[in-house]
């Protein structure tokens, strides 16, 4: 259900909501030629969570660095453990 999905093209933004643990990480979706546009679910969750890292909120360092790689990974079309995230 798109219209309950968040988007964000801010990969730092992206890293906070998957390692929040809070959020589904539903995949990517190219918005143009050279930007992919993060998707997650619950959308009203995933503001919050906006919010929060925007505010100073804070995470383990480790969760976000791993999340970090593995979303980087994604945008560079290395695709972690040989997954596809791309929504169409």
């Amino acid at each position: 259900m798109e219209d309950q999905d968040y988007s964000t093209k801010n990969l730092f933004v992206a890293t906070y909501l998957l390692a929040s643990g809070r959020v589904v990480f539903r995949g990517t979706r190219q918005l143009d030629q050279k930007t992919k546009l993060f998707i997650f679910t619950p959308k009203n969750t995933a503001e919050i969570l906006e919010q929060d890292y925007f505010s100073g909120g804070s995470l383990p360092a480790k969760a976000l660095f791993s999340e970090y790689n593995t979303l980087k990974d994604l945008l560079f079309q290395r695709e972690p453990n040989g997954g596809n995230y791309d929504i169409k």
